[in-house]
């Protein structure tokens, strides 16, 4: 015997070895025989939550099954050792399989005839998730396989949260976060015992006990957990007998979809991803949404809305609402309106203007000829059919004409201006760039044109927006200048809100309107320091609403939207590049280098780095000598020899007819932490005007607005003639 012993202790370790080596070879033979199958078999259930972890909308996976996946740290402790001494109090220490729970349950099947317990562990459990099988000897072999083959590729934390995932919890709810959300309306990690007690049993058979069917007996088996856990030392016995005289107590969540049109999208182009975590902001989300809701009863029949909401400093959507209301099938509620490509109308003009001024074409005060004129086999029109002759380049924009943009696109040509926007990563959608893109001859969608204006507040600098909080930002490129993108967005906000002089939050907003050829889409764009709003009205189908225009109907949607956002944190500072100087008209040059003999008329204008380039002909070539136009001078002789007086620059008055109020517009809001008093004015003289509100007269021209509520009614009278406005009223 010890002469076979060193030969022993020499070949112990050899066979071993072979053993091992069998093992290894037998595992990985079975492994390519029965391979493990997918851990979710019919595809992710994606769920779409906000940046905030608030559920934007649910998707079902092929069984129509919803759940959140979610990972160990984020469910509450006292669940997980609740689940561990529950079902499987040895999980950490056995290989997948406890032989002991299964020689038990042997015993008690051949002893009674029919199944007592099953002896399963968390690990055969989501073994039988993954690949279901007949209860049966031959289908319970498979899952302790399948078991065995989870802990071979796969550490205990992993399994485990393979269980909180995918153990069913009732109907088509699946895992312990959709559980919590569905029963609770709480998350996993904010459980109180009781919940998590429930929960622990719930998956063991959950048609049978589910809350919200059978209370009583989801509440005797809770009690049933809450007792093993007493006798196990989780829990005291005071604490225990307070638990279980608590009812089962379910708070429904809210089910109303946020971004469900966003969030459709993104299912579509992230089809692998459980969660898609999105860069929306939950409150103002919902914000646009009760807001739009609010708008569709007055749009006319067919009509939607969409909005699309941005951060300045991160270009991250904070709302996207694509459609006006997504139950309203009669308003084709399932069109996405912000990615619908359109005619941008007159949105385009102020990126226009801003190339020219980066080319040394104009400044912001150049003389411009509004006139009518024919460009090659096109002649523009304005929208009211009427021309002003001499026009600054400023004006123009701020009154978006039509004959002034073209000559100045003219000169700048269709060409280079779509040269200049593909660079940066635009791309309009047209066969072949002309004149007509500078008025909507051309395609473009709203999360387009949110992109480009945002460029104002960001130094000229564009960049695709970001929607999905882990997509790797793209360089910001090169759109404008940030002195012309400077002058646009100075420009741009001088231009009186419609309705709102005193708004909920005082912020600087450069704001462009646009109307598609034929009254089919109506946009609004505007940007402030720290935010980006941009808007579209319009029936998904393309039929013309007649009467409607951008500033009309888009517009007040795009401010009562900057009204839900916070304020700005952020200013846009006036480049050191960008030069006020004062030039002259006609000629358009710097008043230093221009006769005073020609100087007819002195503006101030923003140039770049001093620039101050001469006016334009109406076709494009620079005015050789400080004189007008040829063109517009021709225009205003004739002009004058039809009975129509001479115009100067600064005379742009209107004629009065009647009396007027003018201290507030109509439908103007007030709020009373920012003003109490308005003084009420009128174009006629204040002893001849008798004031009233809501029908009643007052004596005193100062309206005190913490008597009032709601809509007001102001009505000024001259005689028999009366002026009537209707402000709101806030406290």
């Amino acid at each position: 015997m010890k002469r076979l012993l060193p030969s022993l202790q020499a070949t112990l370790p050899v066979k071993m070895a072979g053993w091992f080596v069998f093992f290894w070879l037998a595992v990985c033979v079975l492994n390519n025989v029965w391979p493990l199958p997918p851990l979710y078999p019919d595809g992710p259930a994606t769920v779409v939550v906000s940046r905030d972890g608030e559920i934007l909308r649910s998707f079902g996976d092929r069984q129509g099954v919803h759940r959140y996946n979610v990972t160990l740290a984020d469910v509450d402790p006292f669940y997980i050792q609740a689940l561990l001494n529950y079902e499987d109090r040895w999980f950490y220490w056995h290989p997948g399989v406890n032989p002991v729970s299964v020689v038990r349950a042997a015993w008690q099947w051949a002893s009674n005839g029919y199944v007592v317990s099953g002896g399963s562990t968390l690990t055969m459990q989501v073994a039988r998730l993954i690949d279901p099988h007949a209860r049966s000897i031959t289908g319970k072999l498979k899952q302790l396989w399948r078991a065995l083959q989870l802990e071979w590729y796969y550490s205990k934390d992993e399994i485990l949260t393979f269980y909180l995932n995918l153990a069913p919890f009732g109907g088509n709810i699946a895992g312990v976060e959709a559980a919590s959300r569905r029963y609770f309306n709480t998350t996993a990690g904010h459980l109180t015992k009781n919940e998590a007690a429930l929960l622990v049993v719930l998956p063991q058979k959950p048609s049978l006990y589910r809350p919200d069917r059978y209370p009583d007996t989801a509440q005797s088996m809770r009690n049933k957990v809450l007792d093993r856990l007493n006798g196990s030392g989780l829990l005291g016995d005071k604490a225990t007998q307070h638990l279980k005289q608590e009812a089962v107590d379910l708070r429904r969540p809210d089910n109303t979809k946020l971004a469900p049109l966003l969030s459709r999208m993104l299912r579509e182009q992230y089809p692998d991803r459980h969660v898609i975590h999105t860069t929306l902001d939950g409150v103002i989300q919902q914000r646009v949404a009760r807001l739009l809701l609010k708008v569709k009863r007055q749009l006319p029949a067919h009509s939607s809305a969409a909005v699309v909401v941005v951060d300045n400093q991160t270009a991250n959507v904070l709302a996207y609402q694509g459609s006006v209301d997504f139950q309203d099938n009669s308003r084709f509620a399932h069109v996405d309106m912000i990615q619908a490509v359109r005619s941008p109308g007159s949105t385009l003009k102020p990126f226009i203007y801003g190339m020219a001024i980066d080319r040394g074409i104009i400044h912001t005060e150049s003389l411009l000829s509004d006139i009518p004129t024919r460009f090659s086999d096109y002649k523009p029109q304005n929208l009211n059919e009427r021309f002003q002759g001499a026009v600054s380049a400023s004006d123009a924009l701020k009154q978006s004409l039509n004959v002034p943009l073209i000559q100045v696109f003219n000169v700048l040509t269709p060409a280079v201006f779509e040269q200049g926007l593909r660079q940066a990563g635009v791309k309009l959608q047209h066969q072949q760039a002309n004149l007509t893109v500078g008025l909507g001859g051309t395609g473009t969608n709203l999360l387009t044109l949110a992109e480009m204006y945002r460029s104002l507040a960001s130094e000229g600098k564009y960049s695709a927006l970001n929607m999905v909080s882990d997509q790797q930002a793209e360089p910001d490129k090169r759109l404008l200048s940030p002195e012309s993108s400077w002058m646009m967005f100075n420009t741009l906000s001088a231009i009186s809100a419609p309705d709102r002089v005193v708004p909920r939050v005082r912020r600087e907003v450069a704001w462009k309107t646009g109307t598609s050829y034929g009254y089919r889409d109506f946009w609004s764009v505007g940007v402030s320091a720290d935010y980006t709003v941009a808007v579209w009205v319009g029936r998904p189908d393309s039929s013309p609403v007649v009467g409607y225009l951008g500033a009309t109907q888009a517009a007040p949607i795009m401010f009562d939207v900057f009204d839900q956002l916070p304020g700005d944190n952020s200013r846009i500072n006036q480049p050191a590049t960008v030069k006020r100087q004062l030039i002259c008209w006609p000629g358009g040059r710097a008043k230093a280098v221009t006769e005073a003999a020609s100087c007819a008329y002195q503006k101030y204008a923003y140039t770049r780095n001093g620039l101050t380039p001469p006016t334009l002909e109406s076709h494009g070539d620079f005015v050789v000598t400080d004189s007008w136009p040829e063109a517009l001078s021709v225009w205003q002789q004739h002009m004058m020899s039809q009975g129509f007086p001479e115009q100067t620059p600064s005379e742009q008055k209107q004629p009065e007819a009647g009396i007027r109020i003018m201290s507030v517009n109509n439908g103007q809001h007030y709020y009373l932490s920012q003003i109490n008093a308005i003084a009420l004015k009128s174009n006629k003289k204040s002893s001849d005007v008798f004031w009233y509100v809501n029908h009643q007269p007052i004596n005193d021209n100062l309206l005190n607005l913490t008597h009032y509520q709601g809509e007001v009614t102001l009505t000024a009278c001259q005689g028999a003639q009366c002026d009537k406005k209707v402000i709101v009223v806030h406290h």
